[in-house]
């Protein structure tokens, strides 16, 4: 009920609702901040040196970036907890997470390599590639190639046996999974499609099968919009259904975040914009990789709401686009440069 009230920019409802229980440390955090209150997101951030609960402060990273859609509010908490000796790799992660939403692939490059340093386990190196994968944050070629180097190098098997998880045993799926989008990006179809083979193939069990589908699905629908083929992957998304065990749902990449934005980027290349329309503006709310994703999906949603002469709804999703975007690294500044003009086209124009 907060979280919904937070979303409709309800805050002195959201504030009624918590205060039934107690606001936290977190949830003052996020208030401050959406009230603009300076002063307590000052102290709260000197509490946040060592003070702090470091889970609330994970979580008011989280809420402030995701609640409120604030991540350059929210990066000064994210950096706090990585800063602290605590958690490091899960800290670390969600500062790489917050540095991605804003469209900074190097500087969340640099929370990844701590958070791989510190970890016991492969899924920050995990996380790491897939991040890279993204079309979106534009990876220079040489990067995407050491991160491929990296990831072929690495055994799962040779993690340590005290941080398995009752997900570890999926570890050497997850990472064909990368291996499979590294190769499409850096332009290898062919290499592409056989680790999707193998991952189709790859022994798993009947619970986790129809998601190894989805992943190894995804991988060619990659490659068939890499190839301009979109037809080729909205056929290949046909077996995403989002038959995920329940303890996998809200974790990348079995929360077919990535295969939802393909379907959008193929049903666009099509013309179909209503279907595409459905997808983005459904498909990602309060998903894991929602922050991530959001920005993306706003500038998409901008265009397709230009076309229909949805004038408003067109000019709040390309200023949530600018807004999200506008720290990005200098190599995406070409995608913020062309919202902030259809922004000045679309205000500037006369209502009618």
């Amino acid at each position: 009920m907060m979280h919904l009230a937070v979303s409709e920019d309800d805050i002195a409802k959201a504030e009624s609702l918590v205060a039934r229980v107690g606001k936290d440390y977190a949830d003052s955090a996020m208030f401050a901040v959406a009230k603009g209150d300076s002063a307590t997101v000052a102290r709260l951030l000197v509490e946040a040196r060592d003070s702090a609960n470091i889970a609330l402060l994970l979580n008011a990273a989280w809420q402030i970036g995701e609640w409120l859609e604030r991540p350059a509010s929210a990066e000064p908490f994210a950096r706090a907890a990585a800063a602290r000796p605590e958690r490091q790799s899960r800290a670390n992660l969600t500062l790489a997470d917050n540095l991605v939403s804003q469209g900074r692939w190097t500087a969340a490059d640099s929370a990844y390599a701590v958070a791989i340093r510190t970890s016991a386990d492969g899924w920050p190196r995990l996380a790491r590639a897939l991040t890279a994968t993204l079309p979106f944050l534009a990876v220079p070629h040489a990067e995407l190639e050491a991160i491929r180097a990296d990831l072929s190098a690495w055994d799962p098997a040779r993690d340590s046996p005290a941080a398995a998880t009752s997900n570890a045993g999926l570890l050497p799926h997850v990472r064909l999974y990368a291996l499979g989008l590294l190769a499409s990006r850096l332009g290898e179809p062919t290499a592409a499609l056989r680790v999707a083979g193998q991952l189709e193939a790859a022994p798993a069990g009947d619970e986790f099968a129809p998601a190894l589908r989805a992943l190894a699905a995804a991988v060619r629908a990659d490659v068939a919009i890499a190839g301009r083929r979109p037809a080729d992957a909205v056929g290949a998304l046909a077996v995403v259904r989002g038959a995920v065990p329940l303890d996998l749902s809200g974790m990348s990449p079995f929360s077919e975040d990535y295969a939802r934005l393909l379907r959008g980027e193929a049903l666009l290349a099509l013309g179909n914009d209503d279907e595409a329309l459905r997808w983005l503006d459904n498909g990602f709310d309060a998903t894991p990789e929602d922050m991530v994703y959001r920005a993306q999906v706003s500038l998409r949603l901008g265009d397709i709401y230009e076309r229909k002469g949805e004038r408003q709804r067109a000019i709040d999703e390309y200023a949530r686009f600018v807004r999200l975007w506008t720290s990005c690294d200098a190599r995406l500044r070409p995608a913020v440069e062309d919202a902030r003009a259809r922004l000045a086209r679309l205000t500037g124009e006369p209502r009618t």
